[in-house]
């Protein structure tokens, strides 16, 4: 996944959750429906996240120059 399509996910599940919030807040479903997707939500957002983080603290690897020693 790149870094577009991970920005790209994240605001989707954002949007969801606020989406998922906002239907707690009315009563219009079971309230232990909509935690429970509640909390794959946030266990993805926060998946995201730390896949985000680590990438930023990896540096990229540079292309090695393979030295061939001729005898």
């Amino acid at each position: 996944m790149n870094e577009s399509d991970r920005q790209a996910r994240i605001s989707q599940l954002q949007n969801h959750r606020h989406a998922l919030l906002q239907q707690r807040d009315r009563r219009g479903a079971p309230i232990a429906s909509i935690d429970m997707e509640l909390n794959v939500v946030r266990s993805e957002l926060q998946a995201l996240y730390e896949t985000g983080r680590i990438s930023r603290q990896i540096p990229t690897p540079r292309a090695r120059v393979n030295h061939v020693r001729l005898a």
